[in-house]
């Protein structure tokens, strides 16, 4: 991928913000843009948006042979795509160190940190397992793709639903929505990414160089950074971190780390508060929905007898409701003979 060109102005633009803590886009140099999420009908798609980044998850599952070394684990894959339309310094059938940057953060935070339990996906041991890919898509380039793609991926294997199996002997049974209702997959964590930019910014006064943290770098600030230090972290019952990227050539002190440290984690525990609560709400959605398309079945079905008994009659939609006010009248006829009987 061919770097992102910028002007002389631009790049002394950002660093002239970043001397007086300001951004080009009017955060402070801590703050993180907006996140907005998107959940589609379809179970396991997902779209997030993260200032003008965006990003579509989705999981799929397919049943295979499992490993000859672990017949009783499924197996789960990712991998991180980018349209071509998603930024112009992307090249058709070549891949950008970027999304390479962060298709290997992925690596690490999802498939190395065992997000999945991969034993809750044997069906039958050393036969039939399942297959769980996640699939991210880049659709528009704005910065920081590892963040981004990792509340994506998240996301999407929540909102995923798979269907339920029946083993009876050795006959495997896959049953369609239709018939039982998808569950959820069984996921361990959930770790985000928490991506901190390195600015160098000269001393005129000495030879040193002043490294200025921001967090959350647009597309404009990462053709002027000097390093990246990706955190992977997660908080449940306790703060984790899960791994530490750095990438660039510039230094920086152990405290910084320190301090980018206890920040993702932070974050991270505010992210994941967000993403719970979204998927809740996103949930009872669904159940409305579910209870509504039973209800809109139940009138079609109502529908269809009626249609049935009109087509029976020729056509004569009276002549149905006649025929049923007539067999309310015989009914009412053998009442009143059965009452004289007794009397």
């Amino acid at each position: 991928m061919a770097p992102l060109q910028i002007s002389t102005n631009d790049h002394a633009f950002v660093l002239q913000a970043a001397r007086e803590e300001q951004r080009v886009d009017g955060r402070k140099l801590l703050d993180h843009r907006r996140v907005r999420l998107h959940f589609h009908p379809q179970a396991g798609m997902v779209e997030v948006q993260l200032g003008s980044t965006r990003i579509l998850g989705v999981v799929s599952a397919i049943t295979t042979a499992p490993h000859i070394d672990r017949p009783s684990e499924g197996l789960f894959s990712l991998d991180l795509v980018a349209c071509p339309l998603a930024d112009a310094s992307f090249e058709p059938y070549r891949v950008s160190d970027q999304v390479r940057d962060a298709r290997a953060v992925l690596q690490r935070a999802m498939v190395r940190s065992k997000v999945v339990d991969t034993e809750a996906l044997c069906i039958k041991g050393g036969l039939v397992v399942w297959h769980v890919r996640l699939d991210l898509k880049i659709l528009d380039h704005g910065g920081n793709l590892a963040d981004c793609a990792c509340i994506a991926g998240v996301l999407a294997l929540h909102h995923f639903r798979n269907k339920e199996v029946t083993v009876v002997g050795e006959q495997v049974t896959i049953h369609e929505e239709t018939e039982r209702v998808p569950r959820p997959l069984t996921l361990h964590h959930m770790p985000l990414s928490v991506t901190y930019g390195l600015l160098a910014l000269p001393d005129a006064a000495s030879e040193a160089q002043k490294v200025v943290l921001i967090a959350d770098p647009s597309r404009l600030e990462e053709a002027v950074l000097s390093g990246r230090i990706v955190i992977t972290a997660g908080r449940r019952e306790h703060s984790v971190v899960y791994g530490i990227q750095k990438y660039g050539g510039v230094a920086v002190q152990a405290s910084v780390v320190t301090r980018c440290c206890v920040m993702a984690v932070e974050r991270a525990a505010e992210l994941d508060q967000v993403l719970q609560q979204a998927l809740q709400h996103n949930e009872e959605q669904r159940r409305l929905a579910l209870l509504r398309g039973r209800e809109q079945t139940t009138l079609q079905t109502a529908d269809e007898m009626v249609a049935k008994k009109t087509d029976e009659a020729g056509g004569n939609t009276q002549a149905v409701l006649d025929a049923d006010s007539d067999d309310g009248d015989e009914e009412e006829k053998e009442e009143e003979e059965e009452e004289d009987a007794r009397l």
